[in-house]
């Protein structure tokens, strides 16, 4: 039994090698491509002027939910943890997503998103133009 140890970790060895070179030292794919947000609104056209990318990083406590707002741009969110939970106003809609998921957000569509029992981080990418708001508050 003794004399097979040094003959399995050389198989175990060989069987790494070869598997870590089947492995791509990249690996890409596309998370989100869409031209209507979650409720299945088409996105009718960028806003006008020079672009302007925000990425913006979002921390929920547990139970926690933002205002209603719109959004003037397309724009797309991540959960990188917790679970988001979106409604729209007018309607009822909703959409409930875990860690890992994304969002096409609604685009001039008032609604709003809470965090479900723990806390709940995003990463949400916004395409505007200089000065315009990423978010306009539609309180009641």
């Amino acid at each position: 039994m003794i004399k097979l140890a040094p003959l399995s970790f050389g198989l175990l060895t060989l069987i790494g090698t070869a598997n870590a070179e089947t492995q791509p030292a990249i690996d890409s794919k596309i998370l989100l491509q869409t031209s209507s947000s979650w409720d299945g609104t088409p996105y009718t056209a960028y806003p006008a002027g020079q672009p302007e990318l925000t990425i913006r990083k979002v921390t929920m406590a547990p139970n926690s939910s933002f205002d209603w707002h719109k959004h003037p741009m397309p724009a797309a969110g991540y959960v990188v943890s917790g679970e988001l939970i979106v409604e729209a106003r007018e309607g009822g809609k909703t959409v409930t997503l875990s860690a890992g998921e994304v969002l096409p957000e609604m685009n001039n569509i008032v609604h709003r998103g809470s965090s479900g029992d723990r806390p709940t981080e995003l990463i949400v990418f916004y395409a505007g133009t200089p000065g315009m708001p990423i978010s306009i508050d539609a309180a009641m």
